[in-house]
């Protein structure tokens, strides 16, 4: 767990804040974190993902330690981010609950942001990478391309054993990532665990606790629903109820994550 200080709230109204892990301090020294002028430019390691405001860096820093670098940087002016909390504090924050609540989450490092007028102008976020791990996307993706039934077998059965009890005890703390594609959940095969990563959208529910359980769990099913059998799937979703489940709530919940994937089908989910 983060020795790092985490609140949604760095700044509400005028200029630059951010927080590091007073540990890493000095090994994070070459991404400028104090400085707007030098994270907001930053482009060094290698590049996990972009786009036109989002961009991800691989960075291997001159002690040996290899971190993930976010960087969001807006150039228009976005007044529905308007006082409210910026990805990566949003991120930062999620992935500490998450992390309380007993699931495995990457370790964070450091996060800040710059702010006009209240208006979010660019936000970053430093995580410690998680070596050892691939996402359950690229394993699915490994597996089109290189059949191994046997292997897909054993990661699947790791995947769910791991990630089902965090799943679980995340939903019970009222927790919710909103984005739990499987591109965002890392397994070790050698270990088993599975990690959560990539919550920007991470909220604590305490109403509307079923509209959480429908986003998180229709993420998952959209690949689910190519790569596993009928059979897995409806296993994944009883040993998430737990025993002694509510059989009328049960339906309800899976007519609606249905009704949720059917308004925006999985490509070659065949519904038929």
């Amino acid at each position: 767990m983060t020795s790092l200080e985490v609140t949604r709230n760095l700044l509400t109204l005028q200029g630059s804040a951010s927080r590091i892990d007073p540990e890493w301090q000095q090994r994070l020294h070459t991404l400028g974190l104090t400085e707007p002028s030098r994270w907001r430019i930053f482009a060094g390691g290698e590049i996990a993902s972009a786009s036109r405001s989002t961009n991800c860096f691989r960075v291997t820093l001159p002690t040996g330690d290899l971190v993930y670098f976010k960087r969001y940087v807006y150039f228009n002016w976005r007044l529905r981010s308007l006082f409210l909390p910026s990805k990566a504090a949003t991120e930062a924050w999620g992935l500490t609950q998450m992390t309380r609540a007993g699931c495995v989450t990457p370790k964070i490092l450091a996060y800040g942001e710059q702010r006009v007028m209240g208006n979010i102008r660019a936000a970053f976020l430093v995580t410690q990478a998680v070596e050892g791990t691939h996402s359950l996307a690229d394993l699915a993706r490994q597996q089109e391309q290189t059949p191994d039934p046997e292997r897909w077998r054993n990661i699947i059965t790791m995947a769910a054993d791991s990630l089902l009890p965090q799943l679980q005890q995340m939903h019970r703390a009222g927790l919710f990532h909103y984005d739990l594609k499987w591109r965002n959940l890392l397994l070790n095969e050698s270990t088993g665990s599975v990690v959560i990563i990539d919550c920007p959208r991470a909220r604590r529910r305490r109403w509307r606790r079923f509209r959480g359980q429908v986003v998180d769990l229709s993420a998952l099913s959209r690949v689910a629903l190519i790569h596993l059998s009928q059979f897995q799937r409806l296993r994944f979703f009883l040993r998430y109820l737990g025993p002694g489940f509510d059989r009328v709530q049960a339906r309800k919940l899976l007519a609606a994550i249905n009704g949720h994937l059917s308004r925006r089908p999985p490509k070659g989910w065949n519904r038929g």
